[in-house]
């Protein structure tokens, strides 16, 4: 059996303590966040509160339960990974018995002590065998129906790598837990998404202290400036840097027979697919490390884990002892993988990326043996970055998920049905730059920066005449007119801040800098500065476009912008291809072609909508009710608990861009719980929100979301939309068509009021028309809206 640290204990006890109080709790799906470190032994944890609660709630007194089941879920393959754990953890007792879904007892459900192991993947799916009904009804939510019905068991679900939940099927996850209905989630992770009142921390300090973990991380140690141009890439030269280290760690582990490992991670770690940077970087370090290092895989000193690429030396890499020394992956594929040994980490970044994941960082924050060495180098992890900037944003998880946060419909809600009107474009043009761009591009560089075409050649130049040669006075004269231009165009350059004699293209990268690993921002002090190669300024050229196309398709801009800038170069400023990225990359021109560029693609676009085909506008109708669930980006609202209760989904996430009047209307219409049966924000956008149709002041068709729709208990139906005085040039019309919307279900005998809203400041009533305005300057005539009269 396991004995726990100090730090595991406590979490133990306080999660085991809330855990039975919110048992007592006859509410269902509370949540209870556990939120500790990675390498800090959340598994372990988990396992033992779990073991603790089946063993000691039958002589426990003090809850209702005596018995619990409990259901695992984890993302990808992490739920084999924790089975494992815990049979390996508690094989010496009898309390807990893991158990995969074939190995359950589907004619009685699950027993007291089962822990049922779920991966998100077997069950979000419309296919998902476990949810589809069969004959033998051999289905997950019938295996919970007959637990809860027939065994009078509740069902607790651990939600391990909680953050993941928040992914792009996070809506059908959650329609998953709906079915299910657990009387509690314990949501886990590092980095934890969900907000609830419940709630265990593990402080990072805390684990550190027992030595489960290094002290922290030294981000570029020990990497010099060279503002030399080299044969190498940057790349090149920082796995150099990471493979001393790594042999400098190799030697103070000999004595304890460990041979530590250096990750090299590929930049675009959002997915699983490989892009070409990812494949060119691949190639890069496998044939530099198999060419220069004689690290390969035929020799087993370098491993793979690529999402169609794994070497066979996998299955012992994560042995102390293993003779790998370098393993090449991408993160969405390694998720869940532990391997202490992993000492040394190699990342690659896109463009003027600023963060790293918490994950990421933690694959070296074990410590190998869970205890500190003497050779206090042991005692740290080392991160290699090409990563450029001032500023290191240590974030959440970034594979692919957003932080996305998701509320319910309450249960039973009495629902309401409306027609909803939406948009569809038709005639729009391609979204790509075309070939007019670079004439466009021509006549902006001339505007802006003062250039002059150079004629460097006449038609005549390229035709003999009779046998005649130039006369040599001719020929000086018109070499001298072309270099006074070329000097012109270069001034003229240089006094809009473009310097044309840039003779290489220095990256700052971060040197000798500690991280914990913890969230937080981190600021660079201490830089190396190394010159990039040929190549190397070629691939940050491209990328450079990429990221300047605008709202324009960047898989089919990006070389029309590349070649236009290149052209207009040379043309203007003969700076010639192999010097155009120097030029354009230069930290002093950079801002000034940014700008450029913004002001050409500025033009193009006036241009395309001048020439292109009038798009015209066709309303398309769908029906609106409550959702059952939804998503919201957890940058762009804020949490109400304790302040909102009858919104009709829970909990109410209020965006925090929301003006004064809607967070003050929301909050008068929660205190009007005895006229209010719920109320609704609606969204802003989007065919999935709420929409009547409305021509604007410039006689255009647009959707009106109006802001607020409330049902009210006599079984009116409000739809309002706050407003200032005078704040919205359209909110004549928006009123008007929201009236002639209501007034086609009052035909019908429906009981429906609304309009814009606005709040006297004087009475702190708020007045809505209640018939066609021409503005909303003077709300004199307007009624107080009374709900109690509705």
């Amino acid at each position: 059996m396991i004995e726990l640290r100090d730090y595991q204990k406590k979490a133990v006890r306080e999660l085991k303590q809330k855990m039975i109080d919110m048992l007592n709790d006859s509410e269902d799906r509370q949540k209870l966040i556990f939120k500790a470190p990675t390498g800090a032994g959340k598994t372990v944890m988990v396992s033992t509160l779990l073991d603790e609660l089946t063993r000691d709630l039958p002589m426990n007194g003090q809850c209702r339960y005596s018995r619990v089941a409990w259901v695992w879920i984890a993302p990808n393959k992490l739920h084999q990974q924790s089975y494992r754990s815990m049979r390996n953890f508690f094989s010496e007792r009898r309390s807990l018995r893991p158990v995969m879904f074939d190995e359950c007892d589907h004619v009685d459900g699950l027993h007291p002590g089962d822990v049922l192991f779920l991966n998100w993947e077997s069950i979000n799916k419309d296919n998902a065998v476990m949810i589809r009904d069969n004959e033998q009804n051999r289905t997950l939510y019938e295996l919970i129906r007959k637990t809860k019905i027939e065994q009078h068991l509740p069902v607790v679900v651990i939600i391990d790598e909680e953050h993941m939940f928040a992914g792009r099927n996070a809506k059908k996850s959650e329609m998953v837990l709906q079915a299910i209905q657990p009387h509690i989630e314990l949501r886990v992770s590092a980095t934890p998404v969900t907000q609830s009142y419940h709630a265990v921390l593990v402080k990072r300090q805390d684990v550190i202290n027992e030595e489960m973990i290094k002290k922290g991380i030294e981000l570029n140690p020990n990497v010099k400036s060279s503002k030399e141009q080299s044969e190498l890439t940057v790349n090149q030269r920082l796995l150099n840097k990471a493979l001393e280290k790594r042999k400098e760690l190799a030697e103070a582990y000999k004595e304890y027979g460990i041979n530590p490992l250096l990750l090299i991670q590929l930049p675009n770690d959002s997915s699983e697919s490989m892009s070409s940077k990812d494949k060119t970087i691949a190639e890069e370090m496998q044939a530099y490390l198999e060419q220069v290092c004689d690290i390969s895989v035929a020799n087993g000193r370098l491993a793979v884990w690529l999402s169609k690429d794994k070497s066979p030396n996998l299955q012992n890499i994560t042995q102390p002892d293993d003779i790998s020394e370098v393993l090449l992956f991408k993160q969405a594929i390694a998720l869940g993988w532990d391997c202490p040994r992993a000492s040394v980490l190699l990342i690659f970044r896109e463009l003027q990326s600023m963060t790293f994941t918490t994950q990421t960082v933690g694959r070296i924050l074990r410590m190998p043996e869970q205890h500190f060495y003497k050779n206090d180098i042991l005692n740290y992890g080392y991160v290699y970055t090409d990563l450029s900037a001032d500023m290191i944003n240590i974030v959440g998880d970034d594979m692919n998920y957003v932080s996305t946060l998701y509320a319910n419909r309450k249960k039973d809600l009495p629902n309401i049905t409306l027609r909803s009107y939406y948009t569809d474009k038709h005639g729009a043009t391609r979204n790509r730059l075309g070939s007019q761009f670079r004439s466009i591009f021509y006549k902006t560089m001339e505007r802006e920066w003062e250039q002059n075409p150079l004629l460097l050649f006449s038609v005549e130049d390229f035709f003999e005449d009779d046998g005649e040669t130039e006369d040599a006075d001719e020929a000086k004269k018109k070499e001298a007119d072309m270099d006074a231009k070329i000097k012109l165009n270069r001034y003229n350059a240089k006094r809009h801040g473009v310097q044309t004699d840039v003779s290489r293209i220095l990256v700052a990268i971060p040197k000798d800098t500690p991280l914990t690993g913890d969230s937080g921002i981190v600021e660079i002090t201490d830089k190396a500065r190394l010159a990039l190669n040929a190549s190397e300024l070629q691939n940050l050229f491209t990328l450079f476009c990429r990221k300047n196309v605008g709202g324009f398709s960047k898989f089919d801009s990006t070389p029309v912008l590349q070649g236009a800038i290149e052209s207009a170069l040379e043309e203007y400023l003969q700076v010639f291809s192999m010097d155009v990225p120097k030029v354009v990359l230069y930290h002093q021109n950079r801002p000034r072609f940014e700008e450029l560029i913004r002001k050409a693609l500025v033009t193009y676009e006036a241009t395309l909508k001048k020439n292109a085909k009038e798009v015209s506008m066709e309303y398309q109708q769908s029906v609106w009710q409550v959702p059952e669930t939804r998503l919201y980006n957890a940058a762009m609202v804020r949490t109400t608990e304790g302040e909102i209760f009858n919104h009709a989904l829970y909990p109410y996430f209020e965006q925090i861009t929301a003006s004064r009047p809607e967070q003050e209307f929301a909050r008068w219409l929660d205190d009007k719980m005895e006229y209010v049966e719920w109320w609704y924000k609606n969204g802003d956008e989007g065919k999935q929100h709420f929409a009547v149709p409305y021509t604007d002041s410039g006689s255009r068709k647009r959707c009106f979301y109006v802001d607020f729709i409330v049902r009210l208990k006599s079984g009116t139906i409000c739809l309002f939309d706050t407003k200032t005085k005078g704040s919205d040039a359209d909110a004549p019309e928006k009123n008007n068509a929201l009236l002639d919307y209501i007034s086609s279900y009052q035909a019908t005998g429906k009981k429906i009021v609304g309009g814009v809203l606005i709040k006297d400041e004087g009475t702190s009533n708020w007045y809505y028309p209640g018939g066609v305005i021409e503005n909303t300057d003077n709300i004199d005539g307007w009624s107080a809206l009374h709900l109690e009269t509705l």
